[in-house]
């Protein structure tokens, strides 16, 4: 359409150089976003026709993206690989009883050194991001009317219910039941 301007940018690369103020998106923004990137990241994955050097580029967009959604400043320290394997074992063990400990020897570290590499890269806590992505995941089951709060806490991996609401309501921005209300 005339007028109409095509913007493309190039592949995200991390300058080192500090960022501008982090961009705070309202949490239903934060959480739609994240979910997007989420099916993005595995619509992406199954593409074997892309070429190699696209698909990474588009990958690390993603990555970029997320991040960025999650706050962790723009200059942080590119993910190292003990971190990667760290979240991927938090993921695939999203719903079970997790330590910081069980995570720092899946990895081969000691719990200080992966504390510490750990926050260097995600810009969260170890704690902190499995709260996070327990919320996002509970976010999910709310979906479904028929389940009750409380067993979606539960399912979710949260251990109690009073974790599970400070945490839903930290990263939420609202109540469980307010939240689930807003799909009604």
């Amino acid at each position: 359409m005339p007028g109409e301007h095509l913007i493309t940018r190039a592949p995200h690369r991390p300058t080192g150089k500090p960022s501008d103020p982090a961009v705070v998106y309202p949490a239903a923004v934060r959480r739609e976003l994240l979910a997007a990137v989420k099916r993005l990241r595995a619509i992406y994955c199954k593409r074997t026709g892309l070429p190699a050097a696209v698909l990474r580029a588009h990958l690390e967009n993603l990555q970029a993206l997320e991040r960025e959604l999650l706050g962790v400043p723009a200059n942080a320290a590119p993910e190292p690989d003990c971190v990667r394997r760290a979240r991927q074992f938090i993921a695939a063990h999203l719903t079970d009883l997790i330590t910081v400990g069980m995570v720092a020897k899946h990895v081969g570290l000691c719990p200080q050194q992966f504390r510490k590499r750990f926050k260097q890269a995600t810009g969260l806590t170890c704690r902190q991001y499995l709260a996070l992505h327990r919320v996002e995941h509970a976010k999910e089951l709310l979906m479904n009317p028929e389940r009750k709060v409380t067993d979606v806490a539960f399912e979710a991996g949260f251990q109690s219910l009073s974790p599970f609401y400070r945490a839903f309501r930290k990263h939420a921005g609202q109540s469980a039941a307010e939240y689930r209300r807003g799909f009604a």
